[in-house]
C-alpha cells in the first residue's frame, strides 16, 4: 500500500508540470511492468538502459520520471539542467537516477553531477554497447570537461578535427563486503579525425582508472592523482606498478555516408596494462569490430548493427610476471646484477655472460610453459578493488561479462574463489541488431547475440600466478549461450504523446534459460528527452 502511494504521490507531482511546458522544458513519465521465468532477465530486457531496470528479479514495476530544461540555448552558449527518478514496487529499490547541470561555452563543455550521456559511448540502441564506457550501468556522480564534439581546427583548413575530455568522478555505491568503498573514478580520452572529407577516419584513446578508496578493513588507499593520471608508478608511494587500477582501449573507426544513410565502422583494442596497449608488438589479439547504418526515414529496416567482439585472449594465458613456484616470490630479471651466479644458485646451471633478456626467455620456458608473461589481464576486475568497473552492480562497460551474483544465478553448484566480482569475462560475441518501421506510428527493433563463455583466468587457476587448474572448473569447457530481445514501440495518436511500448526477450544455451516480457507506456511533452 505504501508503494501505490509513493507512486501516486509522484505522477501528481511530475504530471502537472506538463501543463507549464514550453519549447525549453521536456517531461517525460514512464511506466513498466513484467517479469520472467528465471531470476535472471534476458540479456537485452535490461541492458544498456542505465541501470533502470534490475538483472536479479523475476518481476518488477517501474514508474519513471524525467524533466529536463534548457535555460539558455544560443549558438555559442547553452546551459541545461535535468533530474529523474525510478521508482519501484519493490520500494528499496528505487532511487535518483540523474541530477545533472550541463553548460557550453563556443567548444568547450562542462558537466555536472549524474547524467544518463556519455560523450564517449556509441549509440548502443540497436549495438551491444561500447566495451568500457556504456549506457549499461546507473550514471556515476562525476564532472567532466572537454570538447565533448568533433571541433574543426581553423588553422589547418578543417582538415584536422578534434575532441577529448577529462572526468573525475566517485563510486559511492555499494561495492559489497569484499569491495573497497568510496572509490575514485578517473576517466580520459583524447580523439582525432580527418575533415573536409565524405568519408572521415578518426583515431582516439580512451582510459579509465579507480584509485583512493577505503578497504573493507578500514584502511585508506594513498592517492598519487600524477601517478594514476599517467598511467605509472608512484615514487611518492613506493609503488613500482602502475598506481590504481587501469582498463583502456584503442578505438579506430570511420565516418561515411551511403546514399541516404548514414555509416559508422568502428575497431577497438582493449588493453590492461602495457603489453596490451603497445599495437606494434602485436600481444593484443582482443578487439571489437563494427559497423552500423542508419536513417531517419521510417524504412521497413532504418537501422541495421553488426559487430564480432573477442575478449577471451586477455594476454595469454602465461603469468602477468616471471614467478618462482619454489620460493613464493617474483623475480625481476632486470633487476638481477648477477644472472649467472642466480641460475647457478637457483637452478644448478652453469650459464657465462647471461644478460637480464636471456634469463627471462629461460625464465619463460621453465616456469610459463612458453608463454609469454605479461598475460591474464584479467578485464574490468581488479585485485584491490573487488568490484572492479561496476556501478550499483552493474558493468559499466559491455554487458557480456557476468558478476559473480549472476553467475550463482546458473552455476549454483559451481564454488569458484570469488576473487574478483566479473567471474565470466573471457567471452567471444557475434552480434546484429535491426530496427525499422512498421507504420508511421509502429517501430520495432530486434537484437539477437551469441556468446562463447570461457570464464576468467582468476578462476581457471588459484590465483593469476598460479599453474594450478581449480578442480570442476565450470568453463573448463567454453560454454555457448544466445541472448535474443524484439521491442515495438506504437505512438498511438501523431498528436497524443503517449507510446505503448512492448519487450520480449528469449536467452537459452549452456548457461541458463530465460523468456520474460515487458509493458510499458510513456508520456512525453517538450520534445525528445535524449541528450
Amino acid at each position: 500500500m505504501r508503494d501505490v502511494f509513493i507512486t501516486v504521490i509522484f505522477l501528481f507531482f511530475i504530471v502537472p508540470l506538463s501543463s507549464a511546458q514550453n519549447d525549453k522544458l521536456t517531461i517525460e513519465v514512464a511506466g513498466y511492468g513484467g517479469g520472467s521465468t528465471d531470476s535472471l532477465q534476458p540479456l537485452w530486457n535490461y541492458a544498456n538502459q542505465w541501470g533502470i531496470f534490475s538483472p536479479l528479479t523475476k518481476g518488477e514495476g517501474v514508474l519513471t520520471g524525467k524533466v529536463n530544461y534548457h535555460f539558455l540555448d544560443k549558438k555559442n552558449i547553452s546551459i541545461k539542467a535535468g533530474v529523474s527518478g525510478v521508482l519501484k514496487t519493490d520500494w528499496g529499490e528505487s532511487f535518483i537516477q540523474e541530477a545533472f547541470l550541463r553548460m557550453k561555452f563556443w567548444w568547450f563543455d562542462l558537466s555536472m553531477g549524474m547524467e544518463a550521456y556519455s560523450p564517449v559511448a556509441y549509440d548502443d540502441n540497436l549495438a551491444s554497447g561500447m566495451f568500457l564506457i556504456s549506457s549499461n550501468a546507473r550514471p556515476v556522480p562525476k564532472v567532466t570537461v572537454g570538447i565533448f564534439d568533433f571541433l574543426p581546427l581553423g588553422f589547418t583548413k578543417n582538415w584536422v578535427e578534434i575532441r577529448g575530455g577529462m572526468t573525475q568522478g566517485l563510486l559511492g555505491d555499494d561495492r559489497g563486503v569484499k569491495g573497497t568503498s568510496d572509490v575514485l573514478l578517473h576517466e580520459k580520452w583524447a580523439y582525432v579525425r580527418l575533415g573536409n572529407l565524405r568519408w572521415q577516419p578518426y583515431a582516439g584513446l580512451v582510459h579509465s582508472a579507480l584509485f583512493g578508496g577505503t578497504k573493507p578493513n578500514g584502511d585508506e588507499i594513498p592517492i598519487d592523482f600524477w601517478a594514476t593520471f599517467i598511467g605509472g608508478a608512484s615514487e611518492r608511494l613506493g609503488e613500482t606498478n602502475a598506481t590504481g587500477a587501469h582498463m583502456g582501449l584503442w578505438d579506430f573507426g570511420l565516418y561515411f555516408p551511403a546514399e541516404k544513410w548514414q555509416g559508422h565502422l568502428y575497431f577497438q583494442k582493449p588493453f590492461a596494462d602495457n603489453s596490451g596497449m603497445r599495437l606494434r608488438r602485436l600481444r593484443n589479439k582482443d578487439y571489437y569490430l563494427g559497423v552500423s547504418v542508419k536513417s531517419n526515414r521510417h524504412n521497413p529496416i532504418s537501422g541495421i548493427s553488426v559487430e564480432y567482439f573477442k575478449s577471451i585472449w586477455q594476454g595469454g594465458p602465461g603469468t602477468p610476471d616471471p614467478y618462482d613456484p619454489e620460493e613464493n616470490h617474483i623475480v625481476f630479471p632486470d633487476y638481477i646484477e648477477d644472472v649467472d651466479a642466480y641460475m647457478m644458485e637457483r637452478f644448478g646451471m652453469e650459464t657465462e655472460g647471461w644478460t637480464g633478456n636471456d634469463l627471462h626467455a629461460f625464465l619463460k620456458d621453465e616456469w610459463n610453459y612458453g608463454y609469454d608473461f605479461g598475460g591474464r589481464d584479467d578485464y574490468m576486475n581488479n585485485y584491490e578493488y573487488y568490484a572492479g568497473w561496476t556501478h550499483h552492480g552493474l558493468s559499466m562497460g559491455i554487458p557480456f561479462y557476468h558478476t559473480a551474483e549472476q553467475v550463482r544465478q546458473y552455476a549454483p553448484g559451481w564454488d569458484f574463489q570469488d576473487s574478483r566480482i566479473f567471474v565470466n569475462n573471457r567471452v567471444n560475441a557475434f552480434h546484429i541488431g535491426v530496427e525499422g518501421w512498421i507504420c508511421n506510428q509502429l517501430s520495432y527493433r530486434f537484437k539477437g547475440t551469441y556468446t562463447n563463455n570461457k570464464g576468467s583466468y582468476g578462476e581457471e587457476y588459484y590465483g593469476r600466478y598460479s599453474w594450478e587448474s581449480i578442480p570442476d572448473y565450470f568453463f573448463s569447457r567454453s560454454k555457448s549461450q544466445f541472448y535474443t530481445g524484439a521491442e515495438l514501440n506504437w505512438k498511438i495518436k501523431k498528436d497524443l504523446p503517449l507510446t505503448v511500448s512492448t519487450v520480449v526477450g528469449y536467452d537459452f544455451g549452456e548457461l541458463y534459460h530465460s523468456f520474460g516480457g515487458r509493458m510499458g507506456i510513456v508520456y512525453r511533452v517538450g520534445g525528445t528527452s535524449a541528450p
